[in-house]
């Protein structure tokens, strides 16, 4: 069943609400034309919801799964992608659907069963799956003849890895990987990783509309209306709607830190207020990393769900014209210079207890 919204006017069926409503109904013994139906599934809902509600590991692990699917229609490389896990499924054999399935561009389907990993040791990010809950995935998908992949969230560290369990299947078929080992073996580049690089700064200048008051204090207070936002890549003014819409992205959700707002002066007249981002330690190669763009639409997506440490939303927007232009990008003509890496795993070895280490290509 699609989740497009609905055409304006008409309504959605609650189809998933009448299952729910059914499955009680005949749980319960009720007729499905009692009264006392609606009443009575309500009462028993409500304290269920409630202890869902206050189940955090609940609530950042259905947050994660929505995270993930908004991050793959993001990336835009995929051409299907499902809920997998809903829904009655008989089998002969004892398995466990995992959460989605993707066709990817040139016909392979994955199944992907999304994790949500927190350590308090930002430097010892590790996680572990038992080998029943492993050996119940892995038999739903040799079932259907589709590789099992295990998406996993470094929630603290922002950064999403895509692996393949028997790299990391221990003897006894338990699975156990830090977040070091499943960077190199990240495999989310089939779905449209890349690492971002630009020309520092980037800056954006919102300049006082010339026909209204505008004035700054002593103490610096600037009051004045905008007329005009402009987005620079060092000095050059980006007025491609790409361009634009990237840079406004990249400095808004990027790694660089944004600094200002700065006051702007024009023949000795307050114009209006800039604000600069760039790296903390610049490189000397003309160049440098502004982030992975997974990582960058999480902090886009953590904007829209998170507000401290509280889960507010499960449900965010995707972004899928933010990263599509970068396949077709017009290097020789945009005035927005970026260096795109594209991050591959080594081909895994069984040899070796390390999973190797990535290669990494520009795309020019």
């Amino acid at each position: 069943m699609s989740d497009s919204p609905a055409p304006e006017g008409r309504k959605t069926k609650a189809f998933e609400l009448l299952a729910s409503v059914a499955a009680f109904a005949r749980e319960k013994g009720i007729a499905m034309n009692d009264p006392s139906l609606v009443t009575q599934f309500i009462g028993d809902a409500e304290p269920r919801l409630k202890a869902a509600l206050s189940d955090p590991p609940l609530i950042h692990g259905s947050r994660t799964e929505r995270l993930f699917e908004a991050t793959v229609l993001s990336l835009g490389k995929f051409r299907l992608l499902k809920t997998e896990d809903v829904g009655r499924v008989h089998a002969a054999d004892t398995c466990r659907a995992p959460d989605f399935r993707v066709v990817l561009q040139d016909g392979e389907q994955w199944l992907i069963e999304v994790k949500n990993v927190r350590c308090k040791e930002p430097f010892k990010q590790e996680t572990r799956m038992s080998a029943a809950y492993l050996a119940s995935l892995q038999s739903y998908a040799d079932t259907v003849g589709a590789p099992l992949k295990l998406a996993i969230f470094w929630s603290l560290w922002n950064i999403w890895t895509v692996v393949s369990p028997d790299r990391f299947r221990r003897p006894r078929g338990e699975l156990r990987t830090t977040m070091q080992e499943a960077v190199v073996a990240n495999e989310l580049g089939r779905l449209g990783e890349v690492t971002i690089m630009t020309r520092p700064p980037l800056r954006l200048v919102l300049g006082a509309a010339a026909d209204m008051p505008r004035s700054l204090s002593p103490e610096g207070m600037a009051q004045f209306i905008i007329g005009s936002a402009k987005l620079f890549s060092g000095e050059i003014e980006l007025t491609d709607v790409k361009d634009r819409k990237l840079a406004e992205v990249l400095l808004l959700y990027g790694e660089w830190p944004a600094d200002g707002p700065f006051v702007v002066v024009n023949d000795g007249q307050f114009a209006g207020v800039e604000f600069i981002a760039k790296p903390e330690e610049p490189s000397d190669q003309g160049f440098d990393g502004i982030g992975s763009a997974s990582r960058i639409f999480s902090r886009f997506y953590a904007a829209q769900t998170i507000e401290g440490d509280q889960v507010i939303q499960l449900h965010g927007e995707a972004a899928p014209e933010w990263f599509a232009p970068l396949t077709n990008w017009d290097f020789k003509n945009s005035k927005l210079p970026l260096w795109l890496f594209h991050l591959q795993p080594p081909a895994a070895d069984p040899a070796r207890k390390d999973p190797g280490a990535s290669a990494a290509s520009p795309v020019l």
